[in-house]
């Protein structure tokens, strides 16, 4: 039987100036660069609170504009699989799985 529920699309778009997350329609989350750096942090933030909504997705495209490092892509790959969320009243950290099916393409 077909699902009742609409396929959810998640988008991480690697810009020159930001990070964009969107559902393949238009773009929920800017994230703007920190000086030289992306904000990794609220990426993962961001896509957790996707997850929480859509338990069962696995896979993400991530879309890169020409000239971003490599590194940053590796980066942004490592954000969009996994989050590493610390414990209350405790200093230990628990890896959360998200998005751990990635394909990449170009940014339109």
């Amino acid at each position: 039987a077909p699902s009742s529920k609409p396929d959810v699309t998640i988008e991480v778009m690697i810009r020159k100036t930001r990070l964009e997350v969107g559902n393949g329609r238009k773009v929920l989350v800017s994230i703007p660069k920190t000086g030289p750096k992306y904000d990794l942090r609220k990426l993962s933030e961001a896509l957790l609170t996707i997850k929480k909504s859509h338990g069962d997705k696995e896979d993400a495209t991530i879309l890169v504009e020409p000239d971003i490092e490599y590194d940053d892509v590796i980066h942004v790959m490592d954000a969009v699989r996994v989050i590493e969320v610390k414990q209350p009243d405790s200093e230990l950290t628990q890896k959360i799985s998200l998005f751990p099916a990635i394909s990449i393409g170009d940014a339109p």
